[in-house]
Parts: C-alpha cells; structure tokens; sequence
C-alpha cells in the first residue's frame, strides 16, 4: 500500500482564532462607543445651557420694558397727584363749584398752640 501524501498547510493563528482577540476587539468597541455616548450627552448639556441662557436673556428684555412702562405710569401718576392737589386747583373749586368766599378781615381769628401763650379764660 503507498500512500498518498497530500500536502498539509499550517494553521497559522489569525485574530479571529486568538481566544483574547475577540475580547479585546468587543472592549475597543464599548470603549468608543462610550466615549461618543459621552460626547454627545455634554453637546445636549451645552445646548440645553445655551438654550435656558437665551431664553432667560428674552424674559429679562420683556421685564426691563414692563419696569419702562411701569416707571412712566408712575411718573405720569405722580404728575397727575401734583396737579390735583395744588392750591390754585384747590382755590377754583372751592369758589366756582362750591360757592366759597373769602373770609373778611374780622371773620378770621389765628389761635397759636405754644406753651407760652395758654388762652385765658374770657378773652
């Protein structure tokens, strides 16, 4: 009997055959995927910041032109009160819508309140 001799070929290891290969190549893999997951949770976070910041900036711009629009009622408010109160104003309607006079020189009597001129009884 002869026998045939066919030729063999070495196995030579490949990473596919390398039992740490697989491993490592699925721990490289996480790694990254990791580190883009991280990336882009701190890019929302950066957004979300520059968003909140943006809209803060809008409300501070409407609650400065309401404080603008307050202060102008106030001072068209306090005008107003000025010219209501004021002694000529007073005057004119005292003696057009209510019919008042000047007092005479004898109707008008001016009674001081110090401690040094106490009114005396019969004066």
């Amino acid at each position: 009997m002869t026998k045939i001799s066919q030729p063999v070929t070495p196995i030579q290891p490949t990473r596919e055959h390398v039992p740490g290969a697989q491993q490592a190549r699925r721990l490289k893999k996480v790694k990254l995927f990791t580190i883009a997951l991280t990336c882009f949770i701190l890019s929302l976070v950066v957004v979300a910041q520059y968003s909140s910041l943006v809209i803060m900036n809008y409300r501070l711009g409407s609650v400065r032109s309401e404080l603008a629009q307050t202060r102008e009622s106030v001072s068209a408010l306090e005008l107003e009160a000025a010219q209501l109160g004021s002694v000529s104003r007073i005057d004119e309607i005292a003696r057009e819508e209510l019919g008042m006079v000047e007092p005479e020189a004898g109707q008008l009597k001016v009674i001081s309140a110090s401690q040094r001129e106490r009114y005396q009884p019969g004066e």
